[in-house]
């Protein structure tokens, strides 16, 4: 028996440092992808009768991400591994996660079907729509690295922060951060004043002369965070700063948050990035030594 992880071609850094927290081995294996996308796996480890875990987010490029995946996780089973944890830090399609029209698909729960035939156990880190957790038939935990996120912010030593969602989905994030640096937190609520005319301001709190911490799971496109950084300063805010676990960053988003006032950006290594400067090693070690 023995324990090895896995890191996909997406969390190899993240893999390594996973392995030396939790004190396993890392897994040899080789990746390749041919001229028309289409990936080459090899699992050059021996791992059979052994414990294996698999870390890798389902980032851009989404589908061939996701097939590398799956065949990690057909592949180590078909060669004997005892028991499969995967462990998908970035969960992508999961916003696409309920049907709105007959005849849709639902890729977050198609990928949970594709993921549970050859896992034993699956760990994700703040899944978009908490339910999705709800699609895997196997045991299946949402890590929360709100925390990690407090503790960065923390060392600023703002005066009078505040920590705010952009919106109402956000809410259960803002308030993880805020809790860790001993502050307030809020969402930007939108109202209907009447035809044609939204206002847009924090539910509770006052912005005026706050120092304001922005936090949303995922910055993509970043016009959900652009637009609340807008409007905050536009209540008197006293600084803004940002944070997101998840950066899949869509274009110049970043220069654009910094040249529109932002005096910091921060994000976990759930997807590479070049403003991933927090690990979410310690979280996933700490989640995996638990489940022993």
């Amino acid at each position: 028996m023995g324990e090895i992880i896995f890191g996909g071609s997406t969390c190899q850094s993240l893999a390594r440092e996973v392995a030396g927290e939790v004190g396993c081995g890392l897994g040899k294996l080789t990746i390749k992808w041919f001229p028309d996308g289409e990936r080459y796996v090899r699992i050059e480890s021996d791992v059979k009768g052994k414990d294996c875990i698999v870390i890798q987010s389902t980032s851009r490029p989404q589908d061939a991400n996701i097939m590398e995946l799956l065949q990690l996780l057909d592949t180590l089973k078909e060669n004997g591994a005892a028991n499969v944890v995967t462990v998908v830090p970035y969960f992508g399609y999961g916003r696409q996660d309920k049907v709105f029209n007959p005849g849709e698909n639902v890729p977050s729960k198609t990928i949970a079907k594709h993921i549970e035939l050859n896992s034993d156990a699956f760990y994700t880190i703040n899944v978009h729509q908490k339910h999705i957790m709800d699609f895997f038939k196997i045991p299946a935990t949402e890590l929360d690295a709100s925390p990690i996120l407090g503790e960065y912010f923390k060392t600023y030593k703002l005066e009078s922060p505040v920590v705010i969602g952009p919106d109402e989905g956000a809410e259960r994030l803002a308030k993880g951060v805020a809790k860790v640096i001993g502050c307030p937190f809020d969402y930007l609520q939108k109202t209907r004043l009447g035809p044609g005319k939204v206002e847009t301001k924090p539910k509770n709190i006052d912005a005026k002369g706050k120092n304001i911490i922005i936090v949303d799971d995922i910055i993509d496109s970043g016009g959900t965070m652009a637009e609340a950084m807008k409007m905050l300063q536009s209540r008197g805010a006293a600084s803004i700063l940002m944070g997101t676990v998840h950066p899949v960053l869509t274009g110049n988003i970043i220069a654009r948050l910094f040249s529109d006032g932002a005096a910091d950006i921060v994000a976990t290594n759930t997807i590479n990035s070049q403003i991933s400067y927090l690990t979410v090693s310690a979280l996933i070690a700490e989640a995996l030594r638990a489940s022993q």
